[in-house]
């Protein structure tokens, strides 16, 4: 079987379905564009304020310079006392 591709918020936005509901919830397809513009925003901000927490971090830790390039993972992490 093959993989369908995945659709993007445009295709989904042409979908009647979605349509027909969105019309019913009294939302309009600009309505949907712009909360999906508001969100990648929100999502480049929280990253950016992520990612200059951990540089501080590791500087106030006296890690040595890791350079522009250092990659900082993602994933969150618990931290568990002893």
């Amino acid at each position: 079987m093959a993989e369908q591709p995945e659709l993007t918020l445009e295709d989904l936005l042409r979908e009647p379905i979605i349509l027909k509901l969105m019309e019913r919830d009294g939302y309009r397809p600009d309505d949907i564009r712009t909360l999906a513009r508001q969100a990648v925003a929100r999502g480049v901000q929280w990253e950016s304020r992520r990612v200059t927490a951990r540089w501080a971090v590791l500087q106030r830790l006296d890690v040595p310079h890791l350079g522009a390039s250092a990659h900082f993972p993602t994933t969150r992490r618990r931290l568990v006392s002893p």
